[in-house]
């Protein structure tokens, strides 16, 4: 199985699929997406001033959380054309991790969210020795089924005690604790934490940014691309893939651990194939090869949840808006807007070409 990021599309076995040459690498400078992403920052953390109720705000959040673990899930499609459905080990052990430092350790929020992180992180290395080796269907099922291991050993009696089990765990923390000088308890409000979650995504954006234009990046399109020319060309390609597997799992960590300090409650849900599901569609529905598609995708599908979740049929208008989305936008609703724009680029160049 291939993905195709420009398309979105899956394609079966056969000869690499075609995608369109890198262009521009060095067409816009740094300086000037670095001034950009400071004023979309800025504009960002006045949200709060002008959306002034809580509920909308609550969406805002969680839907700035999913965005990082849909980045994730992009992440791996666009720069290797692989899907996975694994990323809950580390979205939902990076939350689980938080959990069990400051309530059963007795650990500061800002400590035990930086264990979640490294945590999760560096248990992406052995679980990507064990399947980077793998593409197509087989990773895809390789990861769902060590997502699922992880879902089934937090829901065991034994693990009760450290878990919860299918109670879930209840964040504890002492009365005077902060984080980042924030009392902790005030990180249930929307309009608190949203700066926080708000910065995180920004810059997490902005890194993967300058990663896809580094030589890493391009390493990891040529490896896309046509791996086995790469691997006849001398260069080794488990360890670029091993290293933007990690990478990718560090990016879901980050959302768990927003999860956890936001919400101060995590429960196996956050392992299950559920949240992956939500994960998945959200980078589908954005558009997989574009940067800010998985981003777009889990606004649209966080505040979908909300505005069609009446009757009973949630589940069946979100089946929809996926359908359409894949026959009529199979680049997603960023690569529509993506091709779009650059239509109108070479409109406008083929009007002064004329003029000229």
């Amino acid at each position: 199985m291939v993905i195709d990021v420009d398309t979105g599309t899956v394609e079966g076995n056969g000869p690499p699929h075609q995608q369109r040459p890198v262009k521009g690498r060095g067409g816009r400078p740094i300086l000037w997406v670095t001034v950009g992403a400071l004023v979309v920052l800025a504009a960002g953390l006045a949200v709060p001033l002008a959306l002034t109720n809580r509920y909308y705000m609550s969406l805002m959040v969680g839907a700035a959380i999913l965005s990082l673990h849909a980045l994730a899930v992009g992440f791996l499609a666009r720069h290797l054309g692989l899907i996975s459905l694994g990323h809950t080990a580390f979205f939902g052990g990076a939350a689980y991790c938080v959990g069990i430092a400051m309530t059963h350790w007795g650990w500061s929020p800002l400590a035990a969210a930086a264990f979640g992180l490294l945590v999760a992180t560096v248990a992406a290395i052995p679980m990507g020795m064990l399947i980077m080796r793998s593409s197509g269907m087989v990773f895809l099922m390789l990861t769902l089924a060590l997502g699922q291991a992880l879902y089934t050993i937090s829901i065991q009696p034994v693990s009760r005690d450290i878990t919860g089990a299918h109670d879930g765990l209840q964040l504890q923390a002492a009365p005077d604790a902060t984080f980042l000088g924030i009392e902790f308890g005030s990180l249930l409000r929307p309009d608190v934490f949203w700066p926080l979650a708000w910065v995180a995504l920004v810059v997490t954006v902005y890194l993967l940014w300058l990663l896809a234009r580094s030589r890493f990046g391009v390493l990891l399109e040529g490896i896309r691309e046509n791996e086995e020319r790469m691997r006849f060309s001398g260069i080794q390609t488990f360890w670029p893939r091993l290293l933007a597997f990690t990478i990718s799992g560090a990016v879901a960590a980050v959302g768990g651990v927003l999860f956890a300090l936001n919400g101060q409650y995590v429960s196996p849900e956050l392992l299950s194939f559920l949240e992956a599901g939500d994960a998945l569609v959200s980078a589908i529905i954005g558009g997989l090869g574009v940067l800010l598609g998985p981003i777009l995708g889990a606004f649209i599908y966080t505040f979908g949840h909300s505005f069609l979740n009446f009757g009973g049929n949630l589940q069946l208008f979100m089946g929809a808006l996926l359908v359409i989305v894949l026959v009529f936008f199979p680049g997603g609703l960023g690569g529509l807007i993506r091709s779009q724009v650059a239509k109108r680029r070479k409109n406008k160049k083929s009007s002064q070409e004329d003029s000229a």
